[in-house]
C-alpha cells in the first residue's frame, strides 16, 4: 500500500471529506470488480459498491491497522455482495447480453471473456468468490481467509474445486478440446 493511500485513510478517519472522495476514486474499480465477481450483474455490483463504501466510511474508525485497508474493504464488499445474493433472487438474464454490451476489441478476446464470464456464473457463490479474490485481485490465501473469515485450508479447498469446475466448464480437460 502506498504512503499516499495511508495518508488519505488517516485524513478520512479525521473526517476530511476530500479524503473520502479520493479513497472512492482510488478504490472504486477494486470494489466494483470484487462485487461483480460475486454477483455477476453490473447493476447489482454498482449498488453493492456504493453500499460497501457507505459501510466502510461509517466504520472507518474501527479499522485497526491502516495497511490492511484493501483487505478490510474487500471483506466489506464481499459481505455486502453475499447479503444481496441472499436477500433477493437474481433476475434471469443471459450472461452474454451484459458481457457483449461491455466487450470491445478483438473478437477472439471477446469470445474468451464471454466464455470465462459464463463459466464463473456457473460456479456457486463460495467458489466464485475465492476465484475472484485470488485471480482478479491477487490476494494471498491468508488474505482471502481474512476477507471471508474462513480457515486457510478452506480457501485452498474451495480454490481447488473452483479451478477444477472452471476447467470442466471451459473444456480444459484432456480430450474435450
Amino acid at each position: 500500500m502506498e504512503q499516499a493511500d495511508l495518508d488519505l485513510i488517516r485524513q478520512a478517519r479525521r473526517g476530511k471529506p476530500e479524503a473520502l472522495a479520493d479513497i472512492v476514486r482510488n478504490y472504486q474499480q477494486f470494489v466494483y470488480r470484487t462485487a461483480y465477481g460475486v454477483l455477476q450483474n453490473a447493476t447489482d455490483a454498482e449498488d453493492a459498491t456504493q453500499e460497501a463504501f457507505i459501510k466502510a466510511f461509517r466504520s472507518l474508525k474501527q479499522l485497526r491497522e491502516e495497511r490492511t485497508f484493501p483487505t478490510w474493504l474487500a471483506r466489506i464488499a464481499v459481505r455486502v455482495s453475499l447479503d444481496m445474493l441472499a436477500s433477493r433472487q437474481r433476475r434471469a438474464q443471459s450472461p452474454s447480453d451484459e458481457v457483449s454490451a461491455a466487450v470491445s476489441g478483438a473478437e477472439d478476446a471477446a469470445a474468451a471473456r464471454i466464455d470465462v464470464d459464463r463459466a464463473l456464473a456457473r460456479l456457486n457463490e463460495e467458489h466464485r468468490t475465492v476465484i475472484v479474490l485470488r485471480a482478479f485481485h491477487g490476494l494471498e490465501y491468508d488474505e482471502i481467509a481474512q476477507v471471508l473469515d474462513i480457515p486457510v485450508g478452506t480457501v485452498r479447498s474451495r480454490l481447488h474445486h473452483a479451478r477444477m469446475q472452471l476447467r470442466r466448464f471451459l473444456g480444459g480437460e484432456r480430450g474435450d478440446g
